[in-house]
């Protein structure tokens, strides 16, 4: 084997060790963020209801403190909205409580952050910005590193003379047809 090849396998081997842990975290979050528009794969929505003793339908700023009250909330309030006659709206941070004045019936919608995936998408998108920036670029050095290596470790007609440079060679294709034909379709 040549010194080279050597050289290759071995960074090969080890990157590819270490690469294991954010190749998983950006494949699957990747494939999670490719399908939003089939699911929100950063929270779950929930809906919880309750009651609680009717305020009645009197005068707003009446009101407000005593549904507020009733509810015995131990979260922060953003604001609260009269919403019609015998509706009143309690804003929370994950999301809205319904109180109807005149039956006491309390609705909540909100969402929660859905384990795991959400702190892979945080990281896969960049939300945290300059800390991970650093990490995600040394990932893409080590994923180019991998890319390039990988392309010496075998030879023959399962490497880049045979089977591998053809595969290779579609993997290039790929992106490079559809940026083409995303190029003449756009408007």
């Amino acid at each position: 084997m040549s010194a080279f090849r050597k050289v290759c396998r071995w960074l090969h081997r080890e990157l590819g060790f270490f690469a294991v842990g954010l190749t998983l975290v950006y494949a699957i979050s990747g494939i999670a963020v490719n399908h939003i528009h089939h699911w929100d794969p950063n929270h779950t929505a929930y809906t919880e209801t309750w009651s609680i003793e009717p305020p009645g339908v009197g005068e707003t700023d009446v009101l407000a403190p005593l549904v507020l009250e009733r509810l015995a909330l131990d979260e922060p309030v953003k604001d609260t909205w009269r919403a019609g006659r015998e509706l009143f709206q309690v804003f929370v941070d994950d999301g809205t409580i319904d109180v109807n004045l005149a039956t006491g019936e309390v609705t909540r919608v909100g969402h929660a952050k859905r384990p795991v995936f959400f702190d892979m998408n945080f990281m896969h998108l960049n939300k945290g910005r300059a800390p991970w920036t650093g990490i995600a670029d040394a990932f893409a050095g080590v994923m180019i590193v991998l890319a390039i290596t990988g392309i010496f470790l075998v030879k023959g007609r399962r490497g880049l003379a045979g089977r591998g440079g053809v595969l290779m060679g579609l993997g290039i294709v790929l992106p490079l047809a559809y940026a083409i034909v995303q190029r003449f379709t756009q408007p």
